[in-house]
């Protein structure tokens, strides 16, 4: 721990490792000093990349940011314990890896002399190994260059899609002559006997108004460059720069590899310059685990939920039959699907919700071992913090604020703000930037609002300040903070979060109303579109078909085998609707409520209907709403006009092919020469 000439006070050092069972080592102007630094961690981010060519072991330095964070007197000593607290843990276990390969293959895409341009400049980059082909998307004539450095394709329809290393460029030819392929022999020109073909720069062109369509050029050229078909193409490259005005891919966070500077000078430069360092093999964590068989996207090809889907900023994510499946070649480790998911089918790993938990337990007792308020926890991104930090340069954070890093803001769901919460926090800010997407803002946003309306429904929360999501600068942050701290809510829980998302929320739930004192209480109302809930039935709809029972991804929906009886378990039901979507009576709807007592873990008889019995043998066969819903139905069929017609819709299956047959019905004994 370094006091970098009095930042940090001599007074909240001792009183932050008099609080810790830590080694701790004292020194001052560490970054100045020309001893190798024996150490694990340390307290300064400023200054790590000079620090951590000093390490005395061949292990590498880590970093935390007592100095920037700890400064302001004796008061931080609180988040400097902290943050030692957190540096003491061991670091997460490594998680898969998702490779790249680049082989420096680039698309230009865009107008022909500006795309030829930039061509030529990446093509000359002669340290960058990169093979360039422009498609040119206009008609502009294409300067002539000896020797001929790039391939060119005149393109319309043009495509992108893929990653670095794969992308895929689909494209129609705007014309007969493919510039790539063209020889520039001028056979063709003069084969032509309509002056239909001219000169190009880098090949030939055919005006198709003046061409007679004689063919005489195809015939002559012996390279194979025309061909009037104008069919489809595609070709594989490694990476993108697209010069067009409107990006072809628009999302919010565009694959690596795929630059759209449009015409910014400036910003072509730089992705010019990028481009040149993405050639070889690279490496990015696979950020998430996904498990199919908790997935509740669609049954039957019926959707159910989509938040993942409609959150990810990279379009990583599509619908695959009834789940989803996920391109971890796009994914950019936001953690936004892993945070909306409902049922946790959806897991983020980089770190994991343990690991994250594990850091808020360390710090919140840490804090507390030093003085007994409660901090609040601002949860954020990596780039936050650099912001933050910077800030804290010259105005130390408030007294009661504990900053805590993830690797992106977005992943911060309701089971995090919670546990923070059961954990010993007083209030928990998740902290986003301005120019995040907006699904991120607005999916934080939902998990502080499922958390406050939890809170509220046990009288945690009187003013629903404990739960907070913002987006902005510093100051935005300080005036959500504004206002008096509230103290915890109570004796801080013991319990460890867990990978799976509700079993931490029922953890969380079961800690909540023990401070409540509320055992068991009534059902909580909870925003529309909150993973917990209640199934309404119609039971004057209702005919027991039983649909929505095949339907349930969590099984909260399930029968009877030996009763016509539809049972629902409230506390396994995720509110994904496909119940009600699955449903061909329209008989339910969906309530967003948290019923915490015992009864919503058992199942409870939702609808059941007497049997029907046969009228003529007096076996059951079906529900009675059924075979009432089925008369009404056919009341105007001719087919069943007469009484003893209708009476048969009260048989079981057998009776009702015996009375067909009967001579009553009018006609004789079946017989094996019927037909």
């Amino acid at each position: 721990m370094c006091r970098c000439q009095g930042r940090i006070e001599d007074g909240a050092i001792e009183r932050a490792r008099a609080a810790l069972d830590a080694d701790v080592d004292i020194v001052d102007l560490a970054c100045r000093a020309s001893t190798p630094l024996a150490a694990d961690a340390v307290g300064c981010m400023r200054e790590a990349p000079l620090l951590g060519e000093r390490a005395a072991s061949d292990a590498p330095l880590r970093f935390f940011p007592a100095r920037e964070y700890a400064a302001g007197g004796v008061k931080a000593a609180p988040r400097l314990a902290a943050l030692v607290a957190m540096a003491q843990l061991p670091e997460p276990p490594p998680v898969d890896a998702v490779s790249y390969d680049s082989q420096g293959r680039v698309a230009v895409l865009g107008a022909g002399p500006e795309a030829m341009a930039w061509a030529q400049r990446l093509q000359g980059k002669a340290d960058a190994r990169l093979q360039v082909t422009v498609f040119a998307e206009d008609e502009s004539p294409l300067e002539a260059s000896s020797p001929r450095q790039v391939p060119v394709h005149r393109a319309r329809q043009v495509s992108v899609s893929g990653w670095l290393g794969a992308f895929r460029v689909a494209w129609t030819p705007a014309n007969a002559v493919d510039a790539s392929t063209c020889t520039g022999c001028g056979a063709c020109i003069t084969a032509c006997s309509s002056d239909a073909i001219v000169r190009d720069g880098v090949s030939a062109y055919v005006d198709a108004a003046r061409c007679n369509d004689k063919r005489r050029c195809i015939e002559v050229c012996e390279a194979g460059a025309i061909d009037f078909s104008f069919a489809p193409r595609t070709a594989t490259f490694d990476l993108v720069l697209d010069l067009a005005e409107v990006p072809r891919l628009t999302m919010p966070h565009p694959p690596q590899g795929y630059f759209a500077p449009g015409g910014d000078v400036l910003k072509c430069a730089e992705a010019a310059l990028e481009m040149t360092e993405l050639v070889g093999e690279f490496e990015k964590p696979r950020f998430f685990d996904y498990q199919a068989s908790l997935c509740a996207h669609a049954r039957n090809r019926i959707e159910g939920c989509s938040r993942c889907i409609d959150t990810c900023s990279t379009s990583a994510i599509e619908a695959d039959g009834d789940g989803v499946r996920v391109a971890p070649y796009l994914c950019m480790g936001c953690g936004a699907c892993a945070s909306v998911c409902p049922t946790g089918a959806m897991r983020y790993n980089y770190p994991a919700v343990p690991e994250v938990g594990a850091r808020l337990r360390a710090a919140l007792q840490a804090w507390q071992a030093v003085d007994r308020t409660a901090p609040t926890v601002v949860l954020h991104g990596a780039a936050q913090a650099r912001t933050l930090q910077v800030a804290a340069e010259t105005d130390p954070l408030p007294d009661d604020v504990l900053p805590l890093a993830v690797h992106d803001g977005a992943s911060i769901g309701p089971d995090l703000i919670l546990y923070a919460l059961c954990a010993g926090a007083a209030r928990v800010v998740v902290w986003q930037s301005d120019e995040a997407p907006a699904t991120y803002l607005a999916s934080a946003q939902r998990a502080a609002g499922f958390a406050t309306a939890v809170l509220q429904g046990l009288g945690l929360d009187t003013d629903g300040a404990r739960a907070r999501a913002v987006s902005g600068d510093v100051d935005t942050l300080w005036a959500a903070l504004a206002g008096p701290v509230p103290a915890a809510l109570g004796e801080a829980a013991r319990f460890h979060p867990q990978k799976d998302k509700r079993t931490t929320l029922e953890m969380c739930f079961e800690h909540l109303v023990k401070l409540a004192g509320a055992t068991p209480p009534a059902p909580l109302p909870l925003p529309s579109g909150s993973p917990y809930g209640t199934v309404e039935i119609d039971g004057d709809r209702c005919t027991l078909c039983k649909s929505c029972v095949g339907a349930c991804p969590s099984k909260a929906l399930t029968e009877t085998p030996e009763a016509l009886q539809l049972r629902f378990r409230e506390a396994s039901c995720v509110q994904c609707g496909l119940c009600v979507a699955t449903c061909p009576e329209d008989a339910l709807s969906l309530t967003a409520r948290l019923n915490l007592s015992p009864e919503a873990r058992q199942p409870t008889v939702l609808h059941e209907d007497p049997p029907c019995t046969c009228v003529r043998c007096g076996q059951p066969f079906g529900s009675s709403a059924a075979v009432g819903r089925i008369a009404e139905r056919l009341a105007g069929n001719p087919h069943f006009a007469s009484p003893e017609q209708r009476r048969r819709l009260q048989m079981c299956g057998d009776c009702r092919v015996v009375d067909m047959m009967s001579p009553a019905a009018g006609r004789s004994e079946l017989s094996v020469l019927d037909h």
